[in-house]
């Protein structure tokens, strides 16, 4: 793990986020350290920003309950009409 300080990381900061991408770096300013972590980032389609849809397995879930729900397999939605059926659904879980 590389440790700099916050003004050699000021000086340099593209270096150390290219090295980060290779192994663990961390800044120190005062008493505080700050670890920097590289994340891929993805095509987010909610339109409000949400991250949930920034990651592609939340949307391959998606898209594929939605297929089987076309298909007329695993619903995506239980409809319960009755105290009965909420315990049948629940019983069922």
């Amino acid at each position: 793990m590389t440790t700099v300080s916050s003004r050699v990381f000021s000086a340099n900061p593209t270096h150390y986020l290219n090295l980060a991408v290779r192994e663990r770096v961390a800044v120190k300013r005062g008493k505080m350290l700050f670890r920097i972590t590289p994340e891929p980032q993805f095509e987010n389609i909610s339109p409000s920003g949400d991250p949930y849809w920034a990651d592609p397995r939340n949307v391959a879930e998606l898209e594929h309950r939605i297929k089987l729900s076309k298909e007329g397999k695993n619903p995506i939605v239980a409809t319960l009409r009755s105290s009965e059926d909420i315990k049948n659904f629940l019983n069922s879980l």
